[in-house]
């Protein structure tokens, strides 16, 4: 990854360097998961590539989930099982319906970008 490589439709991108916050569910993960009832969640390998390509480039990668505190040693445990490369971790960012965000990039778009 070169400095401005990752530019999406709306101008964001991710430079060489850069804080990059990803998202658990949904954005590292295919599809909903009742992670309360014990649902296993499956990594997107798509973004996990491209979380190591930033995390390779000097980016540092917070993973950054809504999921509570208690959830922390699981997570930590998924990513290393899933050889995602990461610098920290942050639960509690809040739990919502809609994230508005001038500096998103949705992670197909953040996938395929890195892919290039």
């Amino acid at each position: 990854m070169t400095d401005n490589e990752l530019v999406d439709d709306h101008g964001a991108q991710v430079d060489a360097g850069d804080r990059v916050l990803v998202d658990f569910d949904n954005t590292l993960t295919e599809g909903d998961v009742a992670y309360w009832e014990g649902e296993r969640p499956d990594p997107d390998d798509d973004v996990v590539d491209a979380v190591n390509e930033c995390y390779f480039a000097g980016c540092t990668v917070i993973i950054w989930t809504a999921r509570p505190w208690s959830e922390a040693a699981r997570l930590a445990a998924h990513l290393t099982e899933w050889g995602v490369r990461w610098h920290g971790l942050r639960c509690d960012k809040g739990s919502g319906d809609v994230y508005v965000d001038d500096k998103a990039l949705r992670p197909d778009t953040f996938a395929d970008a890195t892919s290039n």
